[in-house]
């Protein structure tokens, strides 16, 4: 079984992480990790043609690092590897296309906001579901 698990550097990410190592048993034998992280684009053109898309380039990659690293250590500490995908665009749209992609599951983390809270600031998590051809399993 192949994984999606979106991973942003947060609490919540790392749940879902630990969530899928800790019940391997559930995915199958052995089933194949790939971590992805997204981040929104830098909103000015301006901005971009100011300091230049090497500058901009070195952030997100940089970004991607912080985000990544206590995953990272995660995997290792549970004796794992995963692959890595790094995304510029809205989350929650890039995540599922990604798992449209040859993924049989996304696993994301969530805060578990509900009704306006979650209208308000948007979710990656809805947007995932919404788009996603593959099924989303949503740790809290």
């Amino acid at each position: 079984m192949k994984i999606l698990v979106a991973i942003d550097g947060s609490d919540c990410s790392q749940r879902a992480l630990l969530y899928v190592l800790e019940h391997t048993a559930l995915f199958g034998s052995a089933p194949e990790l790939t971590l992805i992280n997204v981040h929104r684009p830098i909103p000015s053109a301006r901005a971009k043609a100011w300091v230049g898309q090497d500058v901009v380039d070195h952030y997100y990659k940089e970004e991607a690092e912080i985000a990544l690293a206590p995953a990272r250590a995660l995997l290792a500490k549970h004796q794992r590897n995963a692959g890595e995908l790094l995304k510029i665009g809205e989350p929650g749209q890039e995540v599922a296309a990604a798992a449209n992609d040859g993924f049989d599951l996304i696993v994301m983390g969530t805060k578990g906001r509900t009704g306006l809270a979650n209208l308000l600031m948007g979710s990656a998590a809805t947007s995932a579901l919404a788009e996603s051809k593959v099924p989303v399993l949503l740790v809290k």
